[in-house]
């Protein structure tokens, strides 16, 4: 214990003595909050019940309107501030005042009302720091910002244990008042892991003379439940120092009294449900020195109800092309695994959260399957999706854009606004202005400012809601000039010459697979022919899912793997594709690879 001069003489003192040299020495109330330090900081569990307690040295520090206790992180960043909005009930000596995050109920239920709640002071276990109206702080773990004042080394360098508070240390096992001199600036010295207990200014810390030996202090450690769980029993481990001697008594919930137990104690058929909180205390007892005043207590949830998984939107049946969505949610707080599998595949469980989004697929049966897991533990029924994937009722037919609206050309606007529309209800636009990349534009028209004197010129796609885009965006040149008065003058005497015909729409090729394998078939590398051709043409081929590209007639895949597959041809004509390509489904094999079998 560091005692200051005035402590050292006190205890010189008998005990009446000390009481009375006490009571003429606190001071007078005064309108200030100088003399508090941070006493306890507690960084939570799974619920985020963060709490920090701040202790008086000296009378009349009730007057906190206007200061702040600030929550930083490991890196020295501020996450959180609560800011006094008025004075606290209590002035006397050795008050405690209890600022807790907006989750701090939930994980202690029986205890005191803070005297101020933060949102977002979730404090993390593994760094940070609590500061005090820049009068003191406290820093842990993996600090590695400053503070003002200055915290020194942090305390628990590895992170606070779980289940952990940080305590000030005033003297070794024994409750005894707060001063000036137990606050080093040097955290790992003052503080050290103790049971969380919160306290709130209506029970102030009082005095307590230990003797010549220290009264015992107890603590919880390892077993003990999760802070929320669906098993019906508990185990909890305790331990007393000092001395080493004493005996234990335990409680369970609102039991009526105290009774003996011994380190580990076990507890079963403990009530749960949806959600039934519970709370095990501990003190040790020693007969000279007496019994513990501050029970360790450990407050956990038990939770035997599963969450209701509900699937909310999934995929037409037959769907298609090659992609599935799933959107779903669970009646609680969970985490969710999805399975994917085709008819007679064993279901593949993996990690995820809505939406769920599948790619890829081949034409064929699927059942998705989905279950949730709730905090404690407890897992859903499995919700499941059954569908037939059909690649072939895919849309790949292009849209069709029109400009329905233009500038004149030319103009002597820098500003120029187009209008244009689809042949596909719900398309979207892409648009390019002086031949920049596309890139999406409003609906139904985009304007164009300041544009510079010259020509000019503009794009517009469709894109419909199957994604394909208008292979021949619509266009529209035209010229900016600087004054319509600049603008050459047409010869009233001059007739205007006739627009030319429009030609006439080129016709899209049509295209054939003229042969192809067996829509079974054992060759790894089979070939197509396509046609007709004619001078001009192209042909542009898709294998499964990829992009299309150029190629001829014979046609060889490259080596598939057994399964099923998927080709489809289009002839390219003077820039017109053919908007249906000649499709082939067929399945390959199991074999060795290669031509034949």
């Amino acid at each position: 214990m560091r005692l200051s001069l005035r402590g050292r003489a006190r205890l010189a003192l008998p005990f009446c003595g000390v009481l009375a040299a006490l009571l003429a020495a606190a001071p007078a109330a005064q309108a200030t909050f100088h003399e508090i330090l941070v006493r306890e900081v507690y960084p939570g569990g799974t619920d985020n019940d963060s709490y920090v307690v701040l202790q008086a040295y000296s009378s009349g520090q009730h007057l906190l309107s206007g200061h702040a206790v600030t929550a930083y992180n490991s890196a020295g960043a501020s996450i959180g501030t609560f800011t006094f909005s008025g004075s606290v009930a209590n002035s006397q000596n050795q008050m405690t005042v209890l600022v807790a995050d907006t989750a701090y109920a939930t994980g202690f239920p029986t205890g005191p009302a803070p005297n101020g709640t933060a949102a977002n002071f979730n404090l993390d276990p593994a760094g940070g720091a609590i500061c005090w109206a820049g009068l003191d702080c406290v820093s842990w773990g993996a600090f590695a910002g400053s503070t003002s004042p200055t915290s020194g080394s942090p305390a628990d360098p590895a992170g606070i244990p779980a289940d952990t508070a940080l305590r000030r240390t005033i003297a070794a096992g024994c409750a005894t008042l707060l001063e000036p001199g137990d606050d080093t600036n040097v955290s790992a010295n003052d503080f050290q892991d103790a049971t969380p207990n919160p306290r709130a200014n209506s029970s102030p810390i009082t005095e307590t003379v230990c003797g010549p030996s220290t009264a015992p202090n107890t603590t919880i450690g390892n077993p003990k439940p999760a802070s929320r769980t669906n098993s019906t029993e508990a185990t909890f481990s305790f331990t007393a120092t000092p001395p080493t001697d004493a005996s234990f008594e335990c409680k369970l919930d609102a039991a009526a009294t105290f009774t003996a137990c011994t380190s580990p104690v076990s507890y079963t058929g403990l009530s749960g449900g949806a959600g039934t909180s519970h709370t095990f205390q501990v003190r040790a007892v020693h007969p000279t020195n007496g019994t513990d005043t501050t029970p360790a207590s450990h407050s956990w949830t038990i939770d035997t109800a599963a969450p209701v998984a509900t699937i909310d939107s999934e995929p037409a049946d037959p769907s298609p092309g090659n992609s599935a969505a799933f959107e779903f949610h669970a009646s609680e707080s969970s985490s969710f695994q999805c399975s994917l599998a085709q008819t007679g595949e064993p279901d593949a469980y993996a990690s995820c959260s809505s939406i769920k989004t599948y790619s890829s697929l081949l034409d064929g049966d699927y059942t998705f399957k989905l279950r949730a897991a709730d905090q404690a533990g407890n897992v859903s029924a499995v919700e499941s999706h059954a569908w037939t994937v059909n690649n072939s009722l895919a849309d790949i037919v292009p849209p069709q854009t029109t400009i329905s609206s233009r500038p004149p050309n030319p103009s002597a606007s820098s500003t120029a606004s187009f209008t244009y529309a689809s042949n596909e209800p719900n398309s979207t636009f892409e648009c390019s202005l002086d031949g920049a990349a596309f890139a999406g534009c409003p609906t139904p028209g985009v304007t164009y400012a300041s544009l510079s004197s010259g020509s000019h010129s503009f794009q517009v796609r469709a894109v419909d809601s199957s994604g394909n885009k208008d292979v021949s965006p619509a266009g529209y040149s035209f010229d900016v000039v600087p004054s319509a008065a600049t603008l050459p003058a047409v010869p009233a005497t001059l007739p205007l010459a006739p627009m030319p015909p429009a030609p006439p729409p080129l016709a899209a090729p049509q295209t054939k697979i003229s042969a192809k394998p067996a829509a079974k078939t054992a060759d790894r590398t089979p070939t197509f022919r396509f046609g007709p051709k004619s001078p001009g043409m192209a042909f542009e081929c898709q294998l499964d899912r990829s992009p299309f590209k150029s190629c001829r007639s014979p046609f060889t895949t490259k080596a598939l793997t057994p399964g099923r597959h998927t080709l489809k041809v289009r002839a390219v004509a003077a820039g017109v594709a053919d908007p249906t390509p000649a499709v082939f489904n067929f399945q390959v094999l199991k074999g060795r690879p290669g031509r034949g079998k």
